[in-house]
């Protein structure tokens, strides 16, 4: 198989990303517009971030590949004209640049600032944009409403001609095993529908550096392979001159198994410690029928307490034996997923329905607030997901745990962000009389409005004695345990990794916590923690059952403050 002769032959193009619409302005006709921040966020002085907008080299949806010459960013807001600026941040480097704007305006409802693309390349210091790891916007007069962050310019093609393209950017490594993305399939609210892959597929990886440099990982946290590493069956240089691996389907399949349907993350890692960029994953299609013809419903209990959120829920398993453990019980069940929002939890509150829970726990949002998601939109989500469940179970009730302060590595000055998410969470509780709202937030806060470090192993995952207070708020919101709490279905286990052995150490620093060198949603603390279980499950595999590195994805938290010097700090 060789991938340029099956690359000419590709017939379906796929593009990843933002909508993208036609701008309406008649001197703009050959620009498309891509919207990367829609919304309404105040910001209450000078020289403060408003809004955040990752590329995809921080697993976000803007493709920093899009920057290119005659475009332009225009921002919209209300409050004091030519009073935001536009910056770009690269988290490996530290680099922040400042765009000052080249034209202002007046709109329906306020005012817009364009930053014309030479501009932000003065201010970048490059052409080249590709190392970009979010677009920033904020004050420079005082209090503004940023409403809306847009980039105009000439849309990308697709020279790969793949039925899927599921990552673009610029992420970059010098460490073996570092993990450089990740995304979730369409299983656990992701966009790529892994329950199709078929025979005769493979995946294409594209990169500059080592030869040989990027191997992928696939893993499931609802009762298939936990992790499993999968190494090329074909490398070579492209015709563009950037590297590539291919990773046939035979390769996943004896790695992962065929239980495709229930495939929740797929993760791309440097395979050496020299230099290496990963820039596309495509995924193309064989000819055959799907493999996997099973639902890819979760292996776990259908009835008791069922537990969804994020890394905070599945650290429980992973970590410390599960919420029975934690809460001296038996009938609980684990649906948390690393790194996930409420948005990625709306699409798989279904494995919730189908089951026959007598309550549903809650526990996610600190992730929603480092993508940049409003209160407002985090609130909607919980609102749609309220909906499903008591329509479903109309006698189940719903417990939302309020959430969690950080140390100061996580967050600087934007501790309001979770108090402002937290009431407004407890206020939505209360207009649902089936639902409860559990404030653990007190129980970790210090007088400093940052987390106790002694509940938490990172500053902000709870360790051992963070769960034991997390209990002690929320046993009482709890039903009594039924006499015959139902039974564990066969094959409902965590320890049947068949990748575990070859998991790879989380390699990012502490210098920017959640995402660093493309490292998106890795543990801070690497000499100790590493990924959230991978040491622990060493030393501890009866509780976790399999080293955890790669398939824990924590909270992805990248808030930053902006001084009068244009310098970030966090």
């Amino acid at each position: 198989m060789k991938i340029l002769q099956r690359l000419t032959a590709g017939i379906c193009s796929v593009c990843v990303g933002l909508c993208a619409v036609s701008v309406s302005a008649a001197a703009e006709t050959a620009l498309e517009e891509t919207v990367l921040y829609s919304g309404s966020t105040a910001v209450g002085a000078e020289w403060t971030l408003g809004t955040s907008t990752y590329t995809t080299n921080a697993n976000g949806d803007f493709d920093p590949y899009l920057i290119t010459e005659g475009g332009y960013f225009e921002v919209e807001y209300t409050g004091t004209e030519n009073g935001v600026y536009l910056a770009f941040s690269e988290w490996a480097t530290e680099k922040w640049a400042s765009v000052t704007a080249t034209e202002t305006g007046t709109t329906a409802e306020g005012y817009y600032s364009r930053f014309r693309y030479d501009a932000c390349e003065a201010a970048y210091g490059t052409a080249d944009f590709t190392d970009v790891d979010a677009i920033c916007t904020g004050s420079t007069t005082g209090p503004v409403t940023i409403t809306k962050v847009s980039w105009y310019g000439t849309p990308l093609e697709d020279d790969l001609h793949a039925d899927a393209l599921l990552y673009k950017g610029s992420a970059s490594a010098t460490a073996k095993d570092t993990n450089l993305t990740f995304f979730y399939t369409k299983h656990v609210g992701g966009d790529f529908d892994a329950a199709q892959i078929n025979e005769g597929s493979y995946f294409y990886v594209e990169y500059t550096g080592a030869e040989d440099g990027i191997y992928l990982a696939f893993s499931s946290a609802s009762g298939a392979t936990q992790w499993a590493a999968v190494y090329p069956d074909e490398i070579g240089t492209a015709e563009n001159g950037k590297q590539y691996s291919v990773y046939a389907y035979e390769s996943v399949a004896a790695a992962f198994g065929t239980n495709f349907a229930r495939l929740d993350e797929i993760l791309a890692y440097s395979a050496t410690n020299s230099e290496v960029t990963l820039n596309r994953i495509a995924y193309f299609a064989g000819e055959g029928e799907p493999v996997d013809t099973t639902d890819g419903t979760w292996d776990r209990p259908t009835e008791g307490i069922a537990f969804i959120g994020d890394s905070i829920v599945q650290n429980a398993l992973l970590r410390y034996g599960d919420w029975n453990e934690i809460l001296d019980r038996t009938d609980c069940v684990n649906y948390g997923i690393g790194g996930q929002t409420t948005e990625e939890l709306v699409p798989r509150i279904g494995d919730i329905t189908r089951g026959n829970y007598n309550t549903v726990v809650f526990l996610c949002g600190i992730n929603d607030i480092g993508h940049g998601l409003t209160a407002e939109e985090i609130v909607a989500n919980y609102e749609t997901m309220f909906d499903a469940i008591h329509t479903a179970l109309p006698d189940t009730s719903i417990v939302v745990i309020s959430v969690l302060p950080t140390t100061p590595v996580f967050y600087t000055n934007a501790q309001d962000l979770i108090v402002n998410l937290d009431t407004a969470l407890k206020a939505m509780t209360e207009r649902y009389d089936y639902a409860q709202y559990v404030d653990a937030y007190s129980q970790f806060v210090q007088e400093d409005g940052y987390c106790d470090p002694d509940l938490v192993f990172d500053g902000l995952h709870p360790n051992e004695t963070g769960y034991g207070v997390i209990a002690s708020v929320l046993k009482e919101y709890l039903p009594e345990e039924s006499e015959e709490p139902s039974e564990e279905p066969s094959g409902a286990s965590s320890n049947n990794s068949s990748g575990s052995d070859s998991e790879p150490a989380n390699n990012s620093s502490d210098e920017d916590p959640g995402v660093n060198s493309g490292n998106a949603a890795q543990d801070t603390d690497a000499n100790t923690d590493n990924n959230a279980g991978h040491s622990e499950a060493d030393s501890d595999s009866a509780k976790t059952g399999s080293a955890a590195a790669g398939l824990l994805l924590l909270c992805t938290i990248s808030a930053a403050v902006v001084t009068a010097s244009g310098k970030k700090h966090r």
